[in-house]
């Protein structure tokens, strides 16, 4: 009777230790290397921007939300030039991710900024926080004189590819201020 008892207690734990193993696998063989969005189109951005600056980052600090949960990235701009909305002449924008100590949080697809960098932001409001619109998809990186931006690691909810886009700093802005007075 005990051994019976104790075979149906090994038989469980067989039965669970291989359910185990193959949710872990499973697991492990979905790649998680893509956050899903709504796809916006240059149109959209600005439309939904509420503000869209030309700024180069000063400052950048990462640390815990209050409830421990989540690493917050607050990364301080030195406003260069104003597109869109009132912008003051620093502004922080808050990203999920960063660093704490050893701790390091990374979401696919959320814009990261490097000391030094210039780049236009399409910014939203989120509560309390200026974040950037449509993750990597608000974030256009400057450099000799051209924009360039990243669609890396998004996928879209409608399957579409979004294509990186090129151009010069001066020709964007000129399409900005364009799309701003229709």
């Amino acid at each position: 009777m005990k051994q019976t008892k104790q075979r149906r207690v090994l038989s469980k734990l067989h039965v669970r230790m291989r359910f185990f193993f193959l949710l872990t696998a499973t697991m492990l063989a979905v790649p998680l290397h893509a956050t899903t969005v709504q796809r916006l189109s240059f149109d959209d951005l600005v439309s939904q921007a509420n503000a869209i600056i030309l700024g180069r980052v000063v400052a950048s600090q990462s640390s815990w939300t209050k409830d421990g949960k989540l690493i917050l990235t607050q990364t301080t701009f030195q406003v260069q030039e104003g597109l869109k909305g009132t912008s003051p002449k620093t502004l922080t924008v808050t990203t999920i991710g960063g660093q704490v100590g050893s701790t390091i949080l990374h979401v696919s697809g959320m814009p990261a900024f490097a000391p030094g960098e210039t780049a236009v932001i399409f910014l939203e409001k989120s509560g309390a926080y200026s974040t950037v619109l449509g993750l990597n998809q608000g974030k256009f990186s400057v450099a000799n004189g051209a924009i360039s931006n990243s669609v890396h690691g998004l996928s879209f909810s409608d399957d579409a590819t979004a294509m990186p886009v090129t151009m010069p700093v001066e020709e964007f802005k000129r399409r900005i201020q364009q799309r701003l007075r229709q």
